[in-house]
């Protein structure tokens, strides 16, 4: 087995940088988030990770651990950080694969508390928790295949914002960006959230609502006129997965069909520009409504013995809060009743 790392912060080792791509290029389950140029901007931003290029055997795999305070994380509850040359499950990783790609994290870990979250229970007991879901969907299918497997409702929202004049643009100007980051602001104020006032002046490039121009980045707007009314944004590595990561609109291109047409046109171009997999980074109606097979996502807890006891006390207070958030919710609903 072999073993090659780069700590972001750092100038990279010769000839990491390429090997990193190219292994990439071999995942097909490969995010945004796992990019060298995204790594290296986070690292300059104060956000520090591992990157780590294990082979063992057949197993050719590219593992990114992030500093969190005094713990190493891998991965999110929608999103594992950790990938295979030519897997092809839509989870990215069997059972057997994560438990290997968890010994290797603890292995790079050095004793420091570590999560990792991962498409799988641990096999020997090992504490756990379940921490999210998500749903990946192919873009093997030919065009009219993809259309055929969105759910009814969305294929009407679709021909609905088409008929109501919406166009989809690929955003490539600050003022689309801007456009988007307001629409963000008033969607969210819908929901009851308050976002951060959006800053005065131009920001630098790629800084503030102006992170769309990253190349790690894909932002499309739905227009009427030359209005943007809705958007939705994308993290993108090179043929393989596209990452959903944010959509805000006005309420009435909602009502329209907008986002689903976005949507829609994401899977579309998406297989087209010759990416693989779509994440959806969840598993609300919306997003089911879109396609896509279900992947439950379980924080692995790690870091040696001195941790073993901390993380099964976590582990089970995480297990507990299903079960108790029904209790609670019983108890309301019968005191209501009263």
């Amino acid at each position: 087995m072999t073993t090659r790392t780069w700590r972001t912060r750092d100038v990279p080792p010769q000839g990491f940088a390429a090997d990193w791509t190219a292994r990439l290029a071999q995942a097909p389950h490969a995010s945004f988030a796992l990019r060298a140029d995204l790594l290296a901007w986070e690292a300059v931003h104060g956000r520090e990770a591992l990157a780590a290029l294990v082979d063992d055997g057949p197993r050719r795999a590219a593992l990114v651990l992030r500093f969190e305070g005094g713990r190493l994380e891998s991965g999110w509850p929608w999103r594992a950080q950790a990938v295979l040359e030519g897997a092809s499950v839509a989870s990215g990783l069997s059972r057997a694969d994560a438990s290997w790609v968890f010994g290797q994290a603890e292995r790079l870990a050095g004793g420091r508390r570590l999560e990792v979250h991962l498409p799988h229970t641990p096999e020997n007991g090992a504490p756990a928790f379940r921490s999210g879901g998500t749903l990946v969907r192919s873009l093997a299918p030919q065009e009219d295949e993809l259309m055929r497997t969105l759910d009814v409702n969305k294929r009407r929202a679709v021909k609905r914002a088409i008929k109501e004049g919406y166009r989809v643009l690929d955003a490539d100007r600050p003022a689309q960006y801007l456009a988007f980051a307001r629409l963000q602001r008033e969607t969210e104020a819908r929901r009851g959230v308050t976002l951060p006032a959006i800053p005065e002046g131009v920001p630098a490039k790629g800084e503030s609502w102006r992170e769309w121009e990253h190349p790690w980045q894909w932002l499309l707007v739905a227009q009427r006129g030359d209005v943007v009314e809705a958007g939705s944004g994308f993290g993108v590595a090179a043929g393989a997965t596209i990452d959903y990561r944010a959509n805000a609109s006005t309420l009435e291109a909602k009502k329209l069909g907008a986002n689903a047409l976005l949507a829609w046109e994401a899977l579309r171009r998406g297989r087209e520009r010759g990416y693989r997999w779509m994440n959806w980074g969840g598993t609300t109606e919306f997003k089911r409504e879109l396609g896509g097979e279900t992947v439950e996502m379980w924080c692995w807890l790690g870091g040696g013995v001195a941790w073993a006891l901390p993380n099964r006390v976590t582990a089970s207070l995480h297990r507990a809060r299903p079960r108790v958030a029904a209790w609670w919710k019983s108890l309301t609903t019968a005191e209501a009743r009263r």
